[in-house]
């Protein structure tokens, strides 16, 4: 899993600036070929005119783009980031709220299968002592939980 390390431009992620780059990158090189196609097509200008022109246009540009290509990248960055934790966060709430219904099932049904294996007993001893016709007189073991009978 990625850790949450930050880079201080920005407060960027570290793997985001990368990313960042490369499409402002892009952007700004596709943007300059299209100003330079369109202003190399005027005859009335020379190539360095062509030049000024094209590098007045795309400065505001990248101006525009780096603002907002790393903003999307801060603002969506930063909410990934949050659902992320309060996903997490529930998850771990669950597995917290999973385990401890676990034990208390497993403590239920520890109680109920003790209960069962006395019971049977006792219904063995009873059993037993009516066939032999000997008096029996035992109390039955009590049932925690009003545990039911398995069939």
């Amino acid at each position: 899993m990625k850790t949450n390390t930050r880079s201080p431009l920005l407060s960027a992620r570290i793997d985001w600036i990368v990313l960042e780059i490369f499409i402002l990158f892009v952007a700004t090189v596709v943007y300059t070929v299209i100003i330079w196609i369109d202003e190399s097509g005027k005859t009335s200008q020379t190539g360095l005119e062509t030049f000024k022109i094209t590098i007045k246009e795309v400065v505001p540009f990248f101006q525009l783009a780096l603002i907002y290509i790393v903003g999307a990248f801060e603002i969506g960055g930063e909410i990934m980031l949050r659902y992320t934790h309060k996903i997490q966060q529930a998850i771990a709430q669950g597995i917290k709220q999973g385990i401890e219904q676990g034990i208390k099932q497993g403590i239920e049904q520890g109680r109920i299968e003790v209960y069962h294996a006395w019971y049977t007993e006792w219904e063995k001893r009873k059993q037993d002592a009516a066939e032999k016709g000997i008096p029996f007189n035992e109390p039955p073991p009590p049932n925690p939980n009003n545990a039911t009978m398995k069939e």
